[in-house]
């Protein structure tokens, strides 16, 4: 069983990888095969689904940096996190938090993402 600060720090780093076949190999190591994703503006299940999500938010925000902003906090086989996307200058986009619910062998069964305020030039 993987720490979930490593598990999720390594999610985290899927969200900032361009390369498609990098990305889908990274989050064949952090999710279980049927991982679901879902937020606001998506649901993905599966490996090749949370990938093209992914691929949709790094076009939709060009040269933006995905991090964790928070400690993780954990409750038996969750833990939630603070998350924002980054501008090339520092600032944050838009950020949020996000729930991760993980399986027996510490992957990612599920995150549940939740958004903050996000301003009107990025809608």
């Amino acid at each position: 069983m993987t720490d979930r600060q490593t598990q999720i720090d390594e999610y985290v780093a899927t969200w900032n990888e361009p390369d498609p076949n990098r990305r889908l190999a990274m989050i064949e190591k952090v999710w279980t095969e049927d991982g679901f994703y879902v937020d606001r503006g998506a649901e993905a299940c599966g490996h090749a689904q949370i990938s093209a999500n992914i691929d949709r938010v790094h076009r939709k925000f060009p040269d933006r940096i995905y991090g964790r902003t928070s400690a993780i906090f954990n409750h038996r086989e969750r833990s939630r996190f603070e998350w924002a996307i980054i501008d090339p200058t520092g600032r944050p986009t838009f950020g949020g938090v996000a729930y991760a619910k993980f399986a027996a062998d510490g992957r990612l069964r599920s995150i549940i993402g939740f958004f903050g305020p996000i301003p009107d030039e990025v809608r």
